[in-house]
């Protein structure tokens, strides 16, 4: 632990200069990145304060990016480098090294049936210039009306009343949050969850209670108990394909869910972005309660993610609101982009890239069940990504670490732990990152190797 005693300014909130006093420490490198705090009771008798003013100085610290809490080890300094907020891996052709880090979608050539769609629209003068105006937040009614057909032929049950587009699915989490006016409040979610909840939340100062989850995501008992013990207006659930456990939520689980919502008055956001790969799996929530689920869904996964064209099914009391948020960020989504989504809907190329992104990830599961699957791995159907329990010699940052060292990216439990939840030994495993099936074949040869070693000493020799 550092040995830390902070100098204060003497101007305003004690927490506030604490706060201003780490935040400078960080600055010209007196607290070092991985450098572990001192516990709230050491540090508030070393200043002569009560332990609530250090632990709202290290909470605010937290949501600033500052530091980051772990659950029975303590508060340490963030390493901006390696924060989940800064590293970001796409798909970059690099020497020797393999990513498994990231949900992109299996590589497709999309280029014929862009090249088509656009030589079309090239030909519709009047529909182009129409499409280079200014639209309203709501969008275009037929453009709304193509979506939710489509989806409704994916048993999404869509209306074009319900329906707004966005900018992908995390520019719809944040329409979200708006339209329920959450800045600044407490939102429930699943105890791992999506990396991206993490940097809205620090952004918007979100205060995130993950809940225990098991083999279908959260718990009921677990999600009843928290609104019994705090006030909550909200719940983030990814309840098909969760990400990072794969875990899928099944009919009766989440009706439950939903029923514990409805009796404590809880808006859901569900965000079903891998919902349309798995060829079956149980109806969406928004299709067992719409005016209670704010639903995100995108085009990104199965389709194309450069094309950034999201859609949300609001809950109709929830219109204004809608309207608001999409004003606010961005005025309204682009038609031209929408427009093209369209095409590839009617014409059949959105659901002739799904299938390919369903036949490449299918393929690409056989080869993860053949070379992990006697592991503790964790798979669904239709999923990106793989949910790996390390084996006891191994705890999750050598693991990485090992990974590293063999040119390998991983993604460890904590980028998904939320809030102040206990992150297990565990790793993700995107087996749709690789650009190739040989690169992931290399990966996941290199991994069962480490995972059947005794350990970090035996993988450096």
């Amino acid at each position: 632990m550092t040995i830390w005693t902070p100098t204060l300014s003497g101007r305003g909130p004690l927490y506030r200069q604490l706060l201003e006093a780490l935040r400078s420490a960080i600055q010209n490198g007196e607290l070092s990145a991985g450098s572990r705090l001192p516990t709230h009771r050491a540090l508030a008798d070393r200043l002569g304060v009560t332990v609530g003013t250090i632990t709202r100085a290290y909470h605010e610290a937290e949501q600033c990016g500052l530091i980051t809490a772990r659950v029975g080890s303590g508060s340490y300094v963030r390493d901006a480098e390696q924060s989940s907020s800064h590293v970001w891996h796409l798909r970059q052709e690099k020497p020797g090294r393999i990513e498994l880090w990231q949900n992109l979608p299996v590589a497709l050539d999309r280029s014929a049936a862009f090249r088509d769609a656009i030589l079309a629209l090239s030909q519709e003068s009047d529909c182009i210039n129409g499409l280079m105006e200014y639209d309203s937040a709501d969008g275009n009614f037929e453009q709304r009306h193509c979506f939710a057909d489509w989806l409704q032929r994916h048993e999404i049950d869509a209306s074009a009343e319900r329906l707004f587009f966005n900018y992908g699915a995390q520019n719809g989490l944040l329409l979200a949050v708006m339209m329920l006016g959450l800045s600044g409040q407490a939102l429930l979610c699943e105890g791992l969850t999506y990396p991206g909840l993490m940097t809205l939340a620090q952004t918007l100062k979100l205060q995130l209670r993950g809940l225990p989850m098991d083999a279908e995501g959260i718990i009921p008992d677990a999600l009843d108990k928290a609104c019994q013990d705090g006030l909550f207006r909200a719940i983030y659930l990814i309840p098909t394909l969760q990400n990072p456990t794969t875990a899928v939520m099944s009919t009766a689980r989440r009706e439950a869910i939903l029923a514990i919502c409805a009796r404590h008055q809880l808006w859901v956001i569900e965000d079903d972005v891998h919902g349309l790969l798995p060829a079956d799996r149980p109806p969406a929530m928004v299709n067992l309660a719409p005016e209670r689920v704010i639903y995100l869904g995108s085009f990104s996964k199965g389709t194309s993610a450069g094309l950034r064209i999201g859609y949300m099914l609001v809950p109709l009391s929830l219109h204004t609101a809608a309207q608001q948020a999409i004003r606010a960020t961005s005025w309204m989504v682009s038609p031209l982009l929408i427009e093209l989504a369209c095409r590839w809907m009617q014409g059949g190329e959105a659901d002739a890239l799904l299938r390919q992104q369903r036949q490449q990830l299918a393929q690409r599961a056989e080869r993860l069940q053949y070379h992990l699957g006697h592991f503790a791995l964790r798979y669904a159907p239709g999923s990106m990504h793989a949910w790996l329990e390390l084996p006891e010699q191994w705890r999750a940052a050598s693991f990485i670490a090992a990974a590293e060292a063999e040119g390998i990216g991983l993604a460890g439990a904590e980028l998904f732990a939320a809030g102040h939840f206990n992150a297990p030994q565990a790793v993700r495993l995107s087996i749709s990152h690789p650009l190739d099936m040989a690169s992931l074949e290399q990966a996941l040869t290199t991994l069962a190797s480490l995972l059947e070693s005794s350990g970090p000493q035996a993988s450096l020799l």
